[in-house]
């Protein structure tokens, strides 16, 4: 049974809205979440305009999302036919997108959303104003298919602590060495942005040094901290071309796909401690 949430405005005078469904926009870097509503009001006098707005949260972390606005008002007729369609839009960026992403862990998505309704040209009510809260819950796949078309399904949301207390702890400086990278990443500079995550990895092997591993022995008989410390083997000589410049790295020039590839690692292998 769809919920319904009643927003009361005066005496006998209330909006009744229902969740109907969400949908999904794809844009360049931010991207429209519509939350569509039906709308039915009771006692509202006619000629009356609700103006809704709102704003959204994660249910789990309640963390904000941002605010929505109504694609457009409602007016109320004593004659239409009710319930009618509101919908609600509000903007998220790629990074909310894998933040959501990473709060879900492949189950519902749970919404939590403040309304707010404001009459107007309603002289019989005296401060027609009113809000309520409504808890939203989307299937997985259903949201899935909607995180697919946005591309969140095609990244990995990578969110690696950064502790404010301690500024000087070898996680908060491999951390701003991150931050140093996707900046000159963003610049375009992919040799800066190499040249800081390799530096970053360098402060991730005193965060947790690595096991020791025999380079010539056999690969299928290492356990699972060897093979992440071939890993940061493999990555650390992968990133030291932007930090040399030997006769064999004098040549290497990375690209903006190659400082990608090697902040992500570097980011992983931060989160993972």
């Amino acid at each position: 049974m769809i919920g319904v949430t009643s927003i009361y405005l005066g005496p006998g005078a209330e909006l009744r809205l229902a969740f109907d469904e969400i949908a999904a926009e794809a844009g360049f870097g931010g991207h429209r979440l519509a939350l569509r509503y039906k709308a039915t009001p009771v006692g509202l006098p006619p000629g009356s305009v609700a103006f809704i707005s709102g704003a959204l949260r994660l249910q789990s972390t309640m963390s904000w999302v941002g605010v929505l606005h109504a694609a457009q008002q409602l007016p109320i007729s004593g004659t239409a036919a009710y319930p009618r369609s509101v919908l609600l839009t509000t903007t998220i960026s790629d990074a909310q997108l894998a933040g959501i992403e990473t709060a879900r862990q492949g189950s519902d998505l749970e919404l939590l959303v403040d309304l707010n309704v404001t009459l107007a040209n309603a002289p019989p009510l005296d401060y027609p104003a009113g809000d309520a809260q409504d808890w939203v819950r989307v299937p997985g796949p259903i949201w899935a298919v909607h995180a697919e078309r946005l591309g969140a399904l095609v990244s990995v949301p990578l969110l690696v602590p950064l502790p404010l207390g301690d500024p000087d702890s070898l996680r908060a400086r491999a951390g701003r060495r991150l931050q140093s990278a996707m900046r000159a990443q963003t610049d375009g500079r992919a040799e800066d942005a190499v040249r800081d995550a390799r530096l970053a990895l360098d402060l991730y092997d005193q965060l947790d040094p690595t096991s020791t591993y025999d380079p010539q022995g056999a690969p299928r008989q290492r356990d699972l901290d060897q093979r992440f410390a071939a890993l940061r083997t493999t990555l650390f000589s992968l990133a030291s071309g932007a930090h040399h410049d030997d006769t064999v790295t004098a040549n290497f020039r990375y690209t903006r796909q190659d400082a990608t590839a090697i902040i992500a690692c570097v980011a992983a292998l931060l989160q993972r401690r």
